[in-house]
């Protein structure tokens, strides 16, 4: 049966699993128990931290298995939701797949139940920017659009909540992916594949397959667009099935490139068009490539050059991603500290054509800084490690560029006080998860600029 935008099926009496009690997984519960299903809950997480999150689910007949997973919950159900955080080498979801359980993750049980058109962006870096930029594209012609996945709401709290959209735009991560086996876009962006989440995957090549997974099943009818100026997907393109799209500032043989400070769209169907660039608030090359992926999908899906060309006009993008903060005795602060990847630093430090002190550093994800060796012989002051992955990044560049270790954000940042002097830049991109000492990135953004606004002095 359909209503609105989702399609409601039968899951009476059927034995479900949930791992992971996060928000979507709390909201796939919500929605199974809604349509009969016997549900289970687990989660290595104690009660005690999740406080009365799950009174009302447990109240409503949900089993909850807190502080451990047992087996026979695994084995013995029909199907298995994972949420993202969820390692796929877990001991008990090797057991149940053997035995010919289904295995999904929270987006593909979530899309199985939609009917609405589906643009989805991955990628390594840029990927809530162009989610946040198409869903305003689209909201800004008349579409009723909800935007989500892995930013914001999962797709599951939409369908919980009613479920009503002629589109959904969702960001999607390689661990969505990973268990997701038909979710199938009508149109789908890849941004950009550089190292990340070596910690989770065997080797890179194993995480650049799953964000290609992202093209598996698309026919010739739905399109993929993918940016020609990275050399992961200039590489792998030709294997997607789908209708290929490509975008590049450096090409010319491309469907949107950056031409004298216009982006130039040329999709065969639609005419072509230009988007002035100059003075709008979205600054820096990264944003330029975000602009065209969300250009090129947003005119797929019907809206005009001119609503496209108001929304870049307007659109200030989203904090922790290159912002400026402040200058302070002629010394320019920077927050980036979502660029938790080597390649999301690569990126920012392009936007500089001036000395740049790096606050680089947190929880280590086991890549290579060695790719940013090039870039800071060019522009680079220093690098001012910081947190767990310090001593390692000091062991990696400190050969070749100078590098100094602390134990923490706030030391690094007094260092870059005592050596930056005027017309210098101060760039938090630490190239690392903020988990060591930090609940989030944003948590560890919002304390770099308490540190940049308490400076007192000409401003």
């Amino acid at each position: 049966m359909r209503e609105g935008s989702v399609v409601s099926d039968s899951t009476e009496q059927k034995k479900v699993l949930v791992v992971g009690m996060g928000v979507s997984g709390r909201a796939v519960c919500e929605v199974l128990l809604n349509r009969g299903a016997q549900v289970v809950a687990t989660d290595l997480g104690s009660r005690e931290r999740f406080g009365t999150a799950l009174d009302a689910l447990e109240s409503r007949g949900c089993v909850l298995r807190l502080g451990t997973h047992l087996l026979d919950d695994f084995i013995q159900a029909d199907q298995i939701v994972v949420s993202p955080g969820v390692p796929l080498d877990l001991g008990p979801l090797k057991a149940a797949a053997e035995k010919g359980v289904e295995i999904i993750g929270e987006l593909e049980w979530a899309w199985r139940q939609t009917k609405a058109p589906v643009a989805a962006v991955t990628g390594t870096n840029g990927k809530t920017t162009t989610t946040s930029l198409l869903g305003e594209m689209l909201m800004a012609a008349g579409k009723s659009v909800f935007v989500g996945g892995n930013i914001g709401d999962p797709l599951s709290r939409w369908i919980l909540e009613g479920g009503e959209a002629d589109v959904l735009v969702l960001e999607v991560s390689s661990f969505q992916l990973d268990t997701a086996s038909t979710f199938n876009p009508q149109v789908g962006i890849l941004l950009n594949i550089t190292e990340d989440h070596l910690d989770r995957y065997d080797s890179f090549d194993a995480y650049i397959d799953s964000k290609l997974s992202l093209f598996a099943r698309q026919t010739l009818e739905q399109s993929a667009i993918v940016n020609l100026d990275d050399p992961v997907c200039r590489e792998r393109c030709s294997s997607i099935p789908g209708r290929l799209l490509t975008y590049s500032r450096k090409r010319a043989d491309v469907n949107a490139r950056v031409v004298r400070g216009c982006t130039q769209v040329n999709i065969p169907e639609i005419q072509p068009f230009e988007l002035n660039l100059s003075g709008i608030p979205l600054q820096g090359v990264h944003n330029e490539e975000n602009i065209m992926a969300a250009s090129l999908a947003a005119s797929l899906m019907g809206v005009a050059p001119g609503v496209l060309q108001e929304v870049i006009g307007t659109y200030r993008g989203l904090p922790h991603r290159v912002e400026w903060v402040r200058s302070w005795n002629g010394i320019d602060f920077y927050d980036d500290s979502k660029g938790t990847n080597v390649g999301a630093v690569v990126k920012a430090l392009e936007n500089f054509d001036r000395p740049v002190w790096l606050l680089l550093g947190g929880r280590d994800k086991l890549g290579s800084y060695e790719p940013l060796i090039e870039p800071l012989k060019q522009k680079g002051q220093g690098v001012l490690a910081f947190g767990e992955s310090a001593s390692r990044i000091r062991e990696q560049l400190g050969a070749a560029v100078s590098t100094q270790s602390f134990p923490n954000l706030e030391q690094a940042f007094e260092e870059a006080l005592q050596k930056a002097t005027s017309g210098d830049i101060v760039l938090l991109s630490p190239a690392c998860s903020s988990f060591d000492q930090y609940d989030n990135y944003a948590q560890r953004g919002d304390h770099f600029k308490r540190l940049v606004n308490g400076l007192h002095g000409e401003s």
